[in-house]
């Protein structure tokens, strides 16, 4: 059921938001790998910044399904110091101390994946992501071949095989991933990891692999270019696109944490990091 949205400025919170949560494509960069907005990106590290000095201002941190290269670079624009999820939910990082690992239940169906992935290389129909570990990400491999066909080809090959892997389609390529994680069960790890309940959190997101977690949050934001599902559940449905969304989302959620911590101071959120050995 599609809940209505709140108008700007008008955003009132049951507790405050600690964590903002991104997507990158479509919410932090624009689709189409497009140039990334700078200017945008600049100020959402500012206001990164001063999240740890104004309880007012949310931390940041990402979910999405770039690998961790891609991810790591972003959060050092950022000023990105929690915890972030890459590869929908199979991969976890943090910049201070520099460290990623992968989730503990996945070791069993990796060497399928990996089956699956030298078929993909070997057909000149697809061109796949490189960098990714634990997921691939297929895309056409020249602009003739279209979308809608590179769904029903990888769908059909991993049929045919009798994969036990999952098909996520996204905006411009099909994600193939482990079964039982995705972006909404490695939400679930983060928060485990962050330390904190996900009625702290506010995400945003455009996609439908952005539903199931965007769920989870207290507060669930959509820019313009979200696709019908996520705007339909989303409590903050913003007019611009991608990453002007985010930076707008952003200042609503500072905001409204104003608004609330005007009537009811609360402790500024930290995250330390549990110095456990990752491998």
């Amino acid at each position: 059921m599609s809940r209505p949205a709140v108008p700007s400025g008008a955003l009132r919170l049951e507790r405050p938001v600690a964590v903002y949560a991104c997507d990158i494509d479509g919410c932090l960069a624009a689709a189409g790998h497009a140039d990334f907005d700078l200017a945008a990106l600049g100020e959402m590290a500012a206001l990164n910044e001063r999240s740890s000095d104004d309880r007012a201002v949310p931390a940041l941190t990402i979910v999405t399904g770039r690998p961790h290269a891609y991810v790591d670079a972003l959060c050092q624009l950022l000023r990105i110091d929690l915890p972030v999820s890459f590869e929908n939910g199979a991969g976890f990082a943090t910049r201070r101390p520099y460290r990623a690992w992968l989730r503990d239940d996945i070791g069993t169906v990796l060497d399928e994946l990996r089956r699956f992935e030298r078929v993909v290389e070997r057909d000149g129909r697809f061109m796949l992501q490189p960098g990714k570990v634990a997921s691939l990400s297929v895309f056409p491999a020249t602009g003739a071949y279209r979308y809608e066909q590179l769904v029903s080809d990888v769908a059909a090959l991993l049929d045919e095989g009798g994969y036990p892997l999952m098909l996520d389609p996204s905006t411009d390529c099909v994600n193939v991933l482990l079964p039982g994680v995705d972006k909404a069960s490695g939400f679930v790890s983060l928060l485990e990891e962050l330390g904190v309940d996900g009625a702290q959190v506010a995400g945003i997101g455009d996609s439908v692999g952005d539903v199931g977690w965007l769920a989870r949050c207290g507060v669930s934001v959509a820019p313009a270019n979200a696709v019908p599902e996520v705007l339909a559940a989303a409590d903050l449905a913003l007019p611009g696109q991608d990453v002007a969304a985010a930076l707008a989302g952003y200042r609503e959620l500072i905001s409204a944490n104003r608004r609330f911590l005007g009537r009811e101071p609360q402790g500024r959120f930290a995250y330390h990091a549990t110095g456990k050995e990752r491998s």
